[in-house]
């Protein structure tokens, strides 16, 4: 049975994803690179978990496995394979779900130049901002490079 938490996270995030505030570029490299600097995820990482901190909740916890699903639908969106958004959700999950049972996730992406502009338009959109600041324990970032923008992806997961 599907989780209803994150079918309706899924459906609430596919509609905030079309009116991001994001840095777009209109067309694709032949090869873009999968993680243009692995500072840039974690940099979105820190940001994120500094903006919990202010707010007094805990910070999230990084974690491999989910940071790989999202570094994978980072490059698809980055390839064109896959049009910005969250084509392909349920499908991470159900990876992730292979070694880490949980019982609610989300997702944001973003388009950027940098992690901190991909942090601020989450932080300055409701359906993102509930993501970050939801009760999530898990999470991981990935960054793929289309030219001189970046396609950002976060995945948090609330384990069992």
């Amino acid at each position: 049975m599907r989780n209803l938490s994150a079918t309706l996270v899924v459906t609430a995030l596919a509609v905030l994803a079309a009116s991001c505030s994001t840095e777009r570029s209109p067309s694709f490299p032949s090869s873009p690179s999968p993680t243009p600097s692995p500072s840039l995820e974690q940099q979105a990482y820190a940001r994120v978990n500094e903006y919990r901190r202010s707010r007094g909740l805990a910070a999230l916890a990084w974690n491999e496995t989910i940071a790989e699903q999202a570094r994978q639908h980072s490059l698809a969106m980055a390839s064109g394979r896959v049009p910005f958004g969250h084509d392909g959700f349920d499908d991470r999950l159900a990876t992730i779900r292979q070694t880490i049972p949980w019982s609610a996730a989300a997702e944001n992406v973003a388009v950027s130049r940098t992690a901190a502009g991909a942090v601020d338009s989450w932080l300055d959109s409701s359906g993102h901002l509930e993501n970050i600041v939801g009760n999530y324990q898990l999470t991981g970032v990935g960054a793929a490079a289309a030219g001189s923008s970046v396609y950002f992806t976060q995945i948090f997961i609330r384990p069992r």
